[in-house]
């Protein structure tokens, strides 16, 4: 699993998650109208509350705040796809990283940046991880995984019929993500 380390590509940034410093931002972010249909989490302050409490203290899962030319953005959940649910639904391999990423800030939405912050979240698993797999399950109609997928070497795997969505399982191989989009190289 990723330790808590931070890291930056080009204008996206990576930071862990603080509570209760960073609360009010996930509370208006998961009371977006554009968000509530995927996330589902529009909860009251103190279950919300008590909901990233419990995440935060997860040990399969690191939670990061996504930040754009430093303004803070957007939630990102990395989790070990081996023990999380999602293993119920695909043969999980050991090393296997899934990710639930979340643009909250709405001037950041539909702005081309969600193609940056995947390039640099696989780089991030792909460098402080041992994981040769990356794994994602997005909502058949959520529709921004389908514009950057093949650009990024996510690869569409097949529909998966969860309690709460429809999903698409995307896989993204560290070789073929390298190959695609090169080498790392710090700034």
């Amino acid at each position: 699993m990723i330790k808590k380390v931070s890291i930056c590509f080009l204008f996206v940034f990576l930071r862990a998650l603080t509570l209760p410093q960073d609360f009010p931002l996930l509370y208006k972010w998961m009371h977006e109208p554009y968000v509530i249909p995927q996330w589902q989490l529009n909860k009251p302050k103190l279950e919300l509350a008590v909901y990233f409490e419990k995440m935060l203290i997860d040990d399969h899962q690191r939670l990061y705040i996504i930040q754009i030319e430093g303004q803070d953005v957007g939630y990102l959940e990395i989790y070990e796809a081996k023990r999380d649910r999602l293993s119920l639904y695909y043969s999980a391999l050991e090393h296997d990283l899934g990710w639930h990423v979340l643009l909250g800030e709405k001037n950041v939405v539909g702005k081309g940046h969600f193609k940056a912050v995947m390039r640099m979240m696989c780089y991030f698993v792909f460098e402080y991880s041992r994981a040769e797999k990356i794994v994602g399950e997005p909502d058949e109609n959520v529709k921004s995984y389908e514009y950057v997928a093949q650009e990024i070497a996510f690869e569409a795997q097949q529909k998966i019929q969860m309690l709460e969505k429809t999903a698409i399982l995307y896989h993204c191989f560290r070789e073929k993500f390298y190959e695609k989009c090169g080498e790392f190289i710090p700034p």
